[in-house]
């Protein structure tokens, strides 16, 4: 006798009955977010790029003289991406 049945065996009285769980609160719908805090989070992103950009710079001397490899160079160049993208998805949504 494997353990499965063994365990069927000795609870073989007990049913389970599975129900779906209700929603307790309600979905937010959206944040409300103030243009004081869209317009600080993207000049914090806008600080945050011309930092990237400096430090990207000297990557790419480092790159040339052979101190860091094409992944971390590409790894910086993928985080200005991402700053780009941030920031223009604040200027689509606030139209800032």
């Amino acid at each position: 006798m494997n353990n499965v049945d063994k365990f069927l065996a000795l609870f073989s009285e007990f049913d389970m009955i599975v129900k779906p769980k209700q929603r307790t609160t309600k979905p937010k719908k959206e944040f409300n977010v103030l243009t004081s805090q869209i317009s600080q989070a993207k000049s914090d992103l806008q600080r945050e790029l011309v930092r990237l950009t400096k430090e990207y710079k000297a990557a790419r001397r480092s790159f040339k003289h052979n101190k860091i490899s094409r992944q971390e160079l590409f790894d910086f160049e993928w985080r200005i991406h991402e700053l780009q993208e941030e920031i223009r998805r604040i200027e689509e949504s606030d139209g800032i």
